[in-house]
């Protein structure tokens, strides 16, 4: 059964929402070396998936040893990317949200 968004057309506004601990799983990137962290925005409501890269940028050459990248783990600042055109949203916002953004624990 495919889930329901119940997103919430709210002002577009930067706000911590803190530390959220229910709602969000991370899972390995199926594109690359990193994570996904995915849930559903406590302001908006809209779904909202953020990848987390780890590893050395450039890291691919002739003489590199091949290595296992550590994966992150603690707490990590999620923003809302749910991908809606939020009201007041400023041109320079780097991403399409609704500007509210939260610390969601990654597994060690």
């Amino acid at each position: 059964m495919p889930e329901i968004e119940s997103h919430r057309s709210i002002e577009y506004q930067v706000v911590d929402r803190g530390p959220q601990k229910e709602g969000f799983t991370v899972d390995k990137s199926p594109t690359e070396d990193g994570l996904e962290v995915s849930g559903v925005c406590p302001a908006c409501h809209g779904r909202t998936t953020t990848p987390w890269s780890y590893g050395i940028a450039g890291g691919k050459g002739v003489f590199r040893k091949k290595r296992e990248n550590a994966q992150p783990s603690g707490p990590r600042t999620v923003a809302c990317e749910c991908g809606y055109a939020h009201p007041n949203r400023p041109e320079t916002a780097w991403n399409v949200g609704c500007g509210a953004y939260w610390t969601v624990e990654l597994p060690s």
